[in-house]
């Protein structure tokens, strides 16, 4: 009978002694995660890294489309800002790593007519933008591609429950607000506003529905007297092994220092895609 009682102990004595190795090993997993920003202006993405180095503690990488790495392997996220041209090397070096497994966080005007004429990127996104070359003029909602300069841009939360966008992310005041995936209905949700930043307007989805939208964005052109509510503000979308996840703020560094913005970007090198989503 002593003897059990002894092998019982010792049981139970070894399961204890267990339990904190098991929660040293869950700690030890999460190692230093290392981003690459891919940039052709760097005042608004050193605010951007700064924030993911204090408060993400991550290795963040800056260069532009000179200096890539050989091998983008060794990176958690490739992050895309790139207001200009971009290069080949550049756009073929993003989409394979992606389809391998990696994850391309497209930032601001990555998605802009400078990237109309490559041959695969805007394929790889979903996306089409129409008429870039009078992008510049007032549009209609559905029309040809537009961008403007704005006093203040609205972003709609219209996906309260994932961790992208919500995670640590203070949104303001609900509005009315329709989403445009036709028909919808008109409801209240959560926004946040932007000063002195630039709306980016009808982002044609080519994929069907494959982006998981996280954002809309609501704008009125006073040009024109428009009113816009598009859902093209934030999304995510497979790639192959890997996740291609956009978010449209970035125009001014102001952006960044708004936190609940550059948390967002960190949400997105964080975020662990669940089996169903």
């Amino acid at each position: 009978m002593l003897s059990r009682v002894i092998i019982s102990l010792v049981r139970i004595s070894s399961f204890v002694l267990l339990i904190p190795v098991l929660f040293m090993g869950c700690e030890s997993s999460s190692v230093l995660k290392k981003v690459l920003i891919i940039q052709d202006e760097l005042p608004q993405i050193e605010v951007l890294a700064e924030f993911l180095r204090e408060r993400g503690g991550m290795e963040v990488v800056v260069v532009d489309q000179e200096d890539l790495p050989s091998d983008f392997s060794p990176f958690s996220a490739v992050i895309g800002f790139i207001h200009g041209d971009l290069k080949i090397p550049t756009e073929k070096a993003i989409i394979d790593y992606t389809l391998r497994g990696g994850r391309h966080i497209v930032l601001h005007h990555t998605i802009s007519s400078g990237k109309a004429e490559n041959e695969f990127y805007f394929d790889f996104l979903g996306i089409r933008l129409d008429n870039p070359a009078e992008s510049s003029d007032p549009v209609e909602p559905g029309g040809g591609y537009g961008w403007r300069h704005v006093p203040v841009l609205t972003l709609v939360n219209l996906n309260p429950q994932h961790y992208i966008i919500n995670h640590k992310v203070n949104w303001g005041e609900e509005i009315p607000y329709t989403p445009s995936d036709f028909p919808s209905a008109e409801g209240l949700y959560p926004s946040l506003t932007l000063e002195s930043s630039e709306v980016y307007l009808n982002h044609k989805y080519t994929d069907g529905r494959e982006k998981t939208v996280l954002m809309g964005l609501k704008y009125f052109d006073d040009r024109n007297q428009v009113l816009f509510m598009q859902d093209r503000a934030g999304w995510i979308k497979r790639a192959g092994k890997g996740d291609i996840i956009y978010l449209l703020p970035g125009h001014e560094p102001s952006d960044y220092e708004n936190r609940n913005i550059s948390q967002m970007v960190l949400n997105a090198v964080n975020w662990v895609r669940q089996s169903d989503e």
